[in-house]
């Protein structure tokens, strides 16, 4: 029994060594071809981009509850523009880049490096808009030097309201509590479950108040941005630009104006990217559709005040994803008409978060992994970017999409609970008032206008 035991420690033992040899020989190759991949990336990047990739996280105490308040509430009044005194004010059509961001992370960074690079960029205005506020975010804003940039923070995120709404507060119910139990203990929210029979979590109700609170704020709060004429271009935090981004969406925008009705511009498609297309030339006009264009888009102010007027359809939507709930507005417009989007065929952005790990390093890698073969291709078509002229591909579906409907089982749901309704609609009381002040002036306008005939009174109808 003991040789039993004893030659199964040896294999044990064995298996261990060869693992940890194994475990050590990948470690090895991964920061060898990460460095590699450094190296080759630093070499196509500016000074002044490096800079940014080289910014090492430090750690910094968090701030009391009722600090950081204060501190986001003195940053969204501030209005406060970086580097307005070197690059002066903002031209009424300039586009302005929205990033969204989290806590950092190592693709934010590169993001910003990507910017750099970007035609046109210092006529442009950056807002970064942040869900969660991280001093290491902060600070690498802060060493932006290449353009004008802005920051707004979420005021009602789960970081300043961990114990209450929006945050979770004492006597909801949890997201898979069951039905009959939820309303056996009564927690708050038993009445209303989702589509799927699960209740709120407010980490998931977080991403769409996040996104319809950034929105009402840079179209109709920043005073130097209402009213803006320009595009508005949304980013996630975890892409990397093309030098011809700005350029191309300006030329879609501009084309799109020539053929069927569009409202949507984006630079971005989902999945493996085709690093073996070559029409950069090429822009597809299509429905609208939440699940291929939402990672970058851009549109204007007129969009967005089709958006808002529909604000009903994407605030009572069970859906806690904001470009379901975009769809949702998409597919039950007033005026009948779908989202048209534009698309560049070769994307002029790409998705840098492939790999979540445990380790910063891997993740890293697998992040300038995804930059080097964006900035290969880039290399090897080099003289096709910035095209003069576009051609542009209209898909054979887009009459047949106008009769889709909205098909609520494929809905997220987790948006089920009033409160989360009321604070959505509550984000654009403002909008909503104006809107009405709009209306009411239309119909003054017609019931003035001298040349509608007056009625006889005696005229009976």
């Amino acid at each position: 029994m003991r040789r039993k035991l004893r030659s199964c420690d040896i294999v044990l033992r064995n298996t261990r060594n060869i693992l940890c040899f194994f475990a050590i020989l990948a470690v090895l190759f991964i920061y060898r071809t990460r460095k590699i991949h450094s190296d080759r990336i630093r070499s196509k990047l500016s000074k002044n981009a490096i800079k940014f990739i080289d910014f090492q996280e430090l750690n910094y105490e968090s701030l009391q509850i009722d600090t950081l308040k204060k501190v986001i509430f003195k940053y969204n009044q501030e209005e406060r523009i970086l580097n307005a005194d070197v690059y002066g004010a903002m031209k009424d059509d300039a586009p302005i880049f929205v990033i969204f961001t989290d806590k950092y992370k190592a693709n934010l960074k590169y993001l910003i490096a990507s910017l750099e690079h970007v035609l046109g960029i210092a006529d442009a205005l950056i807002i970064f808009s942040h869900s969660y506020f991280d001093e290491n975010v902060n600070s690498l804003i802060k060493s932006i030097d290449f353009t004008r940039v802005m920051q707004i923070f979420y005021p009602y995120s789960i970081q300043a309201f961990p114990q209450e709404f929006p945050g979770h507060q004492s006597g909801d119910c949890t997201r898979f509590t069951g039905i009959d139990n939820a309303r056996s203990i009564n927690c708050t929210g038993a009445n209303t479950p989702d589509i799927h029979g699960r209740y709120r979590d407010p980490i998931l109700s977080q991403t769409k108040h996040f996104w319809w609170w950034t929105l009402n704020t840079v179209f109709e709060k920043i005073s130097h941005t209402k009213n803006h004429k320009g595009m508005y271009i949304f980013i996630d935090d975890d892409v990397f630009l093309l030098e011809d981004s700005i350029y191309m969406t300006l030329q879609m925008k501009k084309i799109s104006k020539l053929v069927s009705q569009c409202d949507i511009v984006s630079l971005m498609r989902p999945g493996h990217p085709n690093f073996s297309e070559t029409r950069t030339y090429g822009a597809d006009l299509s429905t609208w559709d939440p699940k291929q264009h939402s990672s970058v888009i851009a549109f204007n102010l007129q969009v967005w005040n089709s958006i808002a007027a529909h604000y009903f359809l994407f605030c009572t939507v069970d859906d806690y994803s904001w470009s379901r709930s975009l769809f949702h507005v998409s597919m039950n417009r007033r005026d009948g008409s779908r989202f048209k989007v534009i698309s560049s065929t070769v994307p002029r952005a790409y998705q840098t978060s492939k790999v979540s790990s445990f380790s910063k390093q891997i993740e890293e890698y697998s992040i300038m992994n995804s930059i080097y073969e964006v900035l290969e291709m880039q290399k090897r078509n080099q003289e096709t970017f910035f095209p003069s002229q576009l051609e542009v591909y209209l898909n054979i579906e887009l009459e047949y999409d106008e009769f889709e409907i909205f098909d609520y089982t494929e809905s997220n749901g987790g948006w089920a609970d009033i409160r989360d309704k009321e604070m959505c609609t509550n984000i654009t009381a403002n909008k909503v008032k104006k809107l009405l002040l709009d209306m009411n002036g239309e119909f003054n306008h017609y019931k003035n206008d001298d040349d509608v005939p007056e009625m006889d009174e005696d005229r009976s109808i």
